[in-house]
């Protein structure tokens, strides 16, 4: 626990150092977690090589990767890109599964774009919120994930009697799901408290209250789904964490699986909801 504790302090320091800085800093830190969250999904999934180093296939989506992060802090980021990216990518990995058959499965193709899309591309929905109009705001929410782990994690233990999902995940309840939802409610409405008195923006304050509450419950339910997503893949792929790098937490992916599942829906919301 003493070991958890610590990790998760540390990760708290370097994630309040990469929010608040912004631009090539944010994006730098966002790539560099891409890779490591992308080659851990290609581990899990099986489209590495089996010894460890990077396939052919891993690497393209490493190329696609820099491609990515590049195109979008130089353009702005223009979701033009976002669509190429996904498309250059698919079309390398089918030439590569063309001509070096039957060496690479179907399987192996369909996961190495599947985690592209999963770790990489929504992750790099942060920098997007960092980039818009009040940013260093934005940036911060899709860490409701944490609150709604959190709220999720205590209202279970206090009145969990209903499973969520037996199979797949035991020891969740639908109490403790809503709890993580409310816990994230009311964490929204302060968040659109102090955006609407401390931001330089002419929402009013109930419109910020509301507007912040409707992205933090919705944004819980999704991370919920997002945790339970991260858990079914190392289940079916029988392993207990995707990695090692944060002691007491496991990888990337184990640490902010429900985070990344939820930043596009949160950027899409705020850019409809909250102008």
């Amino acid at each position: 626990m003493k070991t958890r504790v610590i990790s998760g302090i540390v990760i708290v320091l370097m994630l309040l150092v990469t929010l608040v800085m912004g631009g090539y800093v944010t994006a730098g830190v966002l790539f560099f977690v891409s890779l490591i969250a992308y080659h851990e999904l290609a581990r899990a999934l099986s489209f590495s090589n089996t010894d460890g180093t990077i396939s052919v296939l891993e690497l393209l989506g490493i190329l696609a990767i820099v491609f990515l992060y590049g195109a979008t802090v130089i353009s702005g980021g223009n979701m033009m890109f976002y669509v190429l990216a996904v498309m250059l990518l698919f079309f390398g990995e089918a030439a590569v599964f063309v001509f070096t058959y039957p060496k690479h499965s179907a399987n192996q193709l369909i996961f190495s774009v599947f985690s592209f899309i999963y770790a990489p591309m929504m992750l790099s929905f942060i920098y997007l919120l960092r980039i818009r109009e009040n940013g260093n705001y934005f940036a911060w929410i899709p860490f409701v994930a944490w609150v709604c782990d959190t709220c999720a994690y205590f209202a279970g233990r206090a009145f969990g009697k209903h499973k969520l999902c037996p199979v797949l995940s035991p020891k969740k309840t639908i109490e403790g799901a809503i709890g993580g939802c409310l816990g994230s409610l009311v964490v929204g409405i302060i968040f659109g408290y102090v955006y609407a008195t401390t931001a330089n923006t002419a929402i009013t304050l109930t419109e910020s209250m509301i507007s912040f509450g409707i992205i933090t419950i919705v944004s819980s339910i999704f991370s919920q789904v997002g945790d339970l997503i991260a858990s079914g893949i190392k289940r079916d792929h029988d392993i207990k964490d995707y990695g090692n790098l944060i002691p007491g937490h496991g990888g990337i992916m184990d640490r902010f699986d429900s985070v990344i599942f939820i930043t596009p829906l949160i950027f899409f919301m705020a850019t409809f909801l909250i102008k």
